[in-house]
């Protein structure tokens, strides 16, 4: 009995090292798992501001009157042109003091007509043509951005 006095302090001494490695390991984890959820939530953020742009986008391109969009001058900040060398997805093109279009809260949007649709001129008989336009909206905040594209034919 006299060579087991300090196995019991050796044990306790163990035993914490476990639980403080263990609360360690725990800290590290939830400080990583908070990390995740403020990514999804700026995501999400950002992602329904886009969505919100893109929508007023399709409703601005539906109200606007047939002669507007027959200008080939393209007078509006919103409603561009096709053109092969800009690349809509470029951050730099949003944020060049609104360069790509209209703004709504934290989010712009812009449309750009690609042209007669294909297969949209096809009916000699119809007083318009149909017409394939790309609506983008983004969504950005301090943390990030997120953009969206959709497409849209309206005939005119």
């Amino acid at each position: 009995m006299d060579n087991e006095q300090g196995s019991t302090l050796i044990l306790a001494l163990i035993l914490i090292s476990v639980l403080t490695i263990l609360g360690l390991t725990s800290i590290n984890t939830t400080n990583t798992e908070y990390q995740i959820v403020r990514n999804e939530r700026i995501y999400q953020d950002n992602f329904y501001r886009a969505e919100s742009a893109v929508a007023e986008s399709v409703r601005t391109i539906e109200t606007t009157s047939w002669s507007t969009l027959e200008d080939r001058s393209f007078p509006l900040d919103w409603l561009k042109k096709y053109n092969e060398g800009t690349d809509m997805g470029d951050i730099q093109i949003w944020t060049d003091t609104n360069s790509a279009g209209a703004s709504v809260s934290d989010s712009d949007y812009s449309v750009v007509e690609t042209g007669i649709a294909t297969g949209g001129s096809l009916d000699m008989t119809a007083t318009s043509n149909l017409y394939d336009y790309v609506a983008r909206g983004w969504g950005h905040s301090d943390d990030g951005h997120a953009l969206i594209e959709v497409g849209i034919r309206k005939r005119h």
